[in-house]
């Protein structure tokens, strides 16, 4: 771009015949700019991209929950049911368990029930489907909350052969934990739980919907928030 300098008045000017070339480039860098921000929405965000991500907020899905469903806490006949989609590998579903969560549990422990389904972000998170798979099975014995607590307390780094020894910490049958794990007979059922939080929002992780037992409509809580997101809406609930 050419300019010209006014030693006059101390002011820059453009001339008129390089003014079309300024003017095509600022165009086209809008149409970039907003093509981006068009695309990006319908897009799974990286797990954990902000810590409180206050996307979706407002927005409200009615809850899906059945006896099947994984119970960190509580049961059907609760009053208030927080459903949490959740990554095994993704860090701030592990500052969401230490944090707003455990809250929620020692403060609601009589009246809320808390649910895990299973959201492995597996673009950016390899061994993030085998560790669903495995609470899955550890499931099948009973033994779902011990395996959650143990892959988010101790980690996820080294994949099928760490999974399998937390089955031997925590007692439970190696030779059907292990098959059913090497068989990926739970493939199924960690996929059926992603297509619900994408139907239902879920963009990125941890996500979350709470809702009274008794309309089943879920408000959306997005990312790692503090305890007092959570409570403001629980007390609304109740």
């Amino acid at each position: 771009m050419k300019e010209e300098q006014n030693n006059d008045s101390g002011t820059i000017k453009i001339r008129k015949d390089a003014l079309w070339k300024y003017s095509t480039f600022v165009l086209l860098a809008v149409l970039v700019i907003g093509g981006v921000a068009f695309i990006l929405p319908n897009n799974p965000s990286p797990t954990g991209n902000v810590v409180k991500d206050n996307s979706g907020r407002g927005a409200t899905y009615n809850i899906e929950v059945t006896e099947d469903d994984n119970f960190l806490q509580g049961s059907m006949n609760s009053d208030v049911f927080v459903v949490e989609y959740s990554d095994f590998e993704c860090p701030f579903c592990q500052r969401a368990y230490l944090g707003a969560v455990s809250q929620i549990k020692a403060e609601y422990s009589d009246k809320v029930a808390i649910v895990y389904k299973q959201f492995p972000l597996t673009s950016i998170h390899p061994d993030a489907q085998k560790a669903a798979e495995a609470s899955e099975c550890a499931a099948d014995q009973g033994m779902f909350v011990e395996m959650h607590n143990i892959l988010f307390e101790q980690g996820v780094a080294g994949g099928v052969d760490t999974f399998k020894e937390y089955a031997v910490q925590l007692g439970l049958n190696t030779e059907k934990f292990n098959e059913c794990l090497d068989s990926g007979e739970k493939v199924a059922n960690v996929k059926e739980d992603m297509s619900e939080a994408q139907a239902k929002g879920g963009r990125g992780t941890p996500y979350f919907l709470i809702a009274s037992g008794n309309t089943g409509e879920g408000t959306v809580v997005s990312g790692a928030q503090p305890f007092e997101v959570f409570n403001q809406i629980i007390q609304s609930k109740l």
